[in-house]
């Protein structure tokens, strides 16, 4: 689905953005947007997804025929840009290509400027100088901006965005942490949009119908008054706008009691916290520039699970510098103890311009050399155990951390030393059952996990087929598995009704909890 933000079609200038699905809407292409100043009237924004092909969007962008194009590379759209840039190369001669984002650390093949770093203002001053006949250098370096000389795109949200489309929004820009993997290991500071226009602005989208803000910064708890600030001008408001839900990043060691304080009152249904753990082994830790009280982030963890409503997202990295698959399977274990309601298994990137290339030689690490740059093999963890790793992390995600088999999923592991060790034995065994692990309908997974637990783990079939119709059921089906018919009680759990589009694994795990309470 292509969106259009303006209507003109022979806007001069052309703003476009491929992301990764519909219901995200990029807020790089709306500050670019919002900040164009006197070229405001001659521009325009288009935005796509990955779902269109490479063909299908150089034809509605070579149809509006722009003086300059503009478009944002990130490493969920590379591959697509790198084809789009060189098709409507052939057919858009006279049009300037501008290229900026993340992955940008230079020119690209059909690209006429390259803009390094942020460029919100440097975009903007760019076009003008091109479109009064000056001849730019091919890479571009501006300076970060003052945010607050910036313009907030907020207001660059149509209210269809603010209706069916995630909202990103940010109070800051960097991060204090340098770790190596990291792009913001280059940041020089951490910096702070004024609150008081950004209040302003969240007045104004809460006003029009908003209620879903998913924050983008890397450091929200860095600067406890500035968080709680935020915090506490949306749960003031809460009564005024039911249904605010926040997204956020934080630090996990950095909970002291004004912040603990604060996200204790919020109600249920109301917050997410991201918590990037990355690894349980302090040596790693050091050798990635990554300072952790990992003591303090396990009580952080523990009274945000326990006096908190907050659902809590934790990250860990596999494949980083001197971690083995040993080290890197106690250090997921020991996050299973803090219950996080959502565990996410990456596999290390080597991102453009990230400091984690300082590493190759002395720990032998070899990445993949085009998106998304995952690691292939390391010193101290073999190839084939990073596959067999990776393939854990896809099954992980769509058996357990998807609120599909909540109920079945404990079983896996049932009398098992090792969540992680009877995990990665489960996925080897959905590996050779399902070769193509992507498009594998629901049913199909309920039962091979069926076969698994009576034939493989000796569940009892009763056990068994109960705990996975609760969790099928759940998640608003209303059939019944064929393998499990025999084995079920006659009276079933109702299908849960109403399940959102969006939140949808916040939703099944909130609704399951209120229903069984467990800790």
């Amino acid at each position: 689905m292509t969106l259009v933000c303006l209507v003109s079609q022979s806007a001069a200038i052309l703003i476009a953005a491929i992301n990764a699905r519909h219901s995200h809407a990029s807020l790089g292409a709306r500050y670019l947007l919002a900040n164009m100043g006197d070229l405001r009237p001659q521009t325009e924004l288009v935005e796509f997804t990955l779902q269109q092909s490479a063909a299908e969007i150089a034809a509605a962008i070579v149809a509006r025929r722009p003086r300059i194009f503009g478009i944002g590379v990130y490493i969920w759209n590379a591959k697509h840009v790198t084809e789009l840039l060189s098709l409507l190369r052939r057919q858009l001669s006279d049009t300037t290509v501008v290229i900026g984002g993340p992955e940008v650390t230079g020119p690209m093949p059909d690209s006429n400027v390259a803009i390094l770093g942020e460029g919100d203002l440097a975009f903007a001053e760019l076009c003008r100088n091109l479109l009064a006949g000056n001849e730019p250098p091919p890479v571009l370096r501006p300076p970060p901006p003052d945010l607050a000389a910036l313009q907030l795109p907020y207001g660059e949200y149509t209210d269809a965005d603010l209706a069916h489309r995630l909202l990103y929004v940010e109070s800051s820009r960097g991060c204090a942490m340098r770790c190596d993997y990291c792009v913001s290991a280059n940041d020089t500071a951490v910096r702070f949009f004024p609150l008081p226009a950004l209040f302003a602005a969240f007045n104004r989208l809460l006003a029009r119908g908003a209620r879903q803000f998913k924050f983008c910064d890397r450091s929200f708890n860095l600067n406890i008054p500035h968080a709680v600030a935020i915090l506490t001008f949306f749960l003031e408001r809460l009564p005024a706008y039911p249904g605010i839900f926040l997204h956020l990043e934080m630090f996990p060691d950095r909970f002291p009691d004004p912040l603990r304080e604060v996200l204790a009152h919020f109600p249920p249904r109301s917050l997410q916290l991201e918590i990037g753990l990355q690894s349980f082994n302090p040596q790693v830790l050091a050798t990635i520039c990554r300072p952790q009280d990992l003591d303090r982030a396990a009580d952080n963890f523990r009274f945000l699970r326990h006096h908190t409503h907050a659902f809590l997202h934790a990250d860990l990295i596999a494949g980083l510098p001197g971690e083995t698959p040993e080290s890197f399977a106690a250090g997921f274990d020991q996050l299973c103890t803090l219950h996080p309601h959502e565990i996410q298994l990456g596999i290390l990137k080597k991102l453009p311009g990230a400091p984690i290339a300082r590493h190759d030689d002395a720990y032998e690490m070899r990445y993949n050399s085009t998106p998304p740059y995952d690691v292939q093999s390391a010193r101290d963890w073999p190839a084939d155990h990073l596959v067999r790793t990776a393939r854990m992390a896809h099954w992980w995600d769509a058996i357990v951390s998807s609120n599909r088999f909540l109920a079945a999923a404990p079983l896996i592991w049932q009398g098992t030393p090792s969540i992680f060790a009877a995990f990665l034995t489960f996925s080897d065994w959905l590996g050779a059952r399902f070769p193509r692990e992507h498009g594998v309908p629901l049913v199909a997974l309920v039962e091979a996990t069926f076969e698994y637990l009576t034939i493989r783990q000796g569940i009892a079939l009763d056990i068994a087929a109960e705990a996975l119709i609760r969790g099928y059921r759940h998640t608003g089906a209303r059939d019944i598995p064929p393998a499990l018919a025999p084995h079920l009680p006659q009276a079933l759990p109702p299908p849960t009704h109403g399940l959102p589009k969006s939140l949808r694994r916040q939703f099944l795990r909130w609704t399951w909890e209120e229903a069984n309470p467990t800790l």
